[in-house]
């Protein structure tokens, strides 16, 4: 591959050498490349995404939420935050609106800049799974605190952006989810977490989440670079 840059309609500017790292095994996957891959499944799944009123969000969700944290938390009066118009915007977005159009989102997040993991944020039920793909890496203390400004800001998000009153103020609950493959390879847990929320997304059918192999996870990304160029950057050009 040549090192030629790809300025998309998608506005996720990318190399071919992004391509090539996220196609091969055990490199590491950013959140650029992370924001590329939930905007292709979001395409590339639009009709069941549709069906099941969900949606794939990039990484920036839960950033924003975790950079808000130590606000949030020193704020008495939490119904008179200002929200980051960029988390605004992103569960405001036209046709995609949480509570409305979307009960479900699909989206990353990153624990201590050193591991991803898949959460499926079920907004009706209040409830988060999670999808590890190395769940020794944290006991589930760490889980708790990783997840405690998503858990305790969704209610206020939904009630206090969204302008829906359907549900108290409560924090949500969250789950990780067992019995799944373990990725022990360092570099993967990306590209991995992308596949156990597609898998979560349709019920998760064979392979299943405890079925995924390394075998699996390096075709898997492969697949993932050729979607991604057919899916974002062939319409630069076409």
């Amino acid at each position: 591959m040549s090192i030629s840059f790809h300025v998309t309609p998608s506005k996720l500017d990318f190399s071919n050498q992004f391509l090539l790292q996220l196609a091969t095994p055990s490199q590491w996957t950013d959140s650029l490349h992370m924001a590329v891959l939930m905007h292709m499944l979001d395409m590339h799944h639009k009709d069941v995404l549709q069906m099941e009123n969900a949606t794939f969000m990039p990484p920036t969700l839960t950033s924003l939420m975790q950079s808000k944290d130590r606000q949030f938390q020193a704020v008495v009066k939490k119904d008179k935050i200002r929200w980051d118009h960029r988390i605004s915007k992103l569960i405001l977005l036209p046709g995609k609106t949480w509570m409305k159009k979307v009960n479900k989102v699909y989206t990353p997040m990153i624990w201590a800049d050193r591991h991803w993991v898949g959460l499926a944020i079920d907004l009706r039920a209040g409830h988060v799974d999670v999808l590890d793909s190395l769940p020794s890496l944290y006991d589930e203390e760490d889980v708790q605190r990783f997840l405690r400004p998503i858990l305790q800001m969704l209610p206020y998000l939904i009630r206090y952006v969204v302008k829906n009153n359907s549900r108290d103020l409560s924090p949500f609950t969250c789950q990780r989810k067992t019995g799944t493959y373990v990725n022990t390879r360092s570099g993967d847990c990306g590209p991995v977490c992308a596949m156990f929320m597609e898998l979560h997304l349709y019920g998760d059918p064979f392979p299943h989440m405890s079925g995924v192999t390394d075998d699996i996870v390096d075709k898997v990304r492969r697949q993932y670079a050729m979607e991604e160029y057919k899916t974002i950057v062939l319409p630069a050009y076409y």
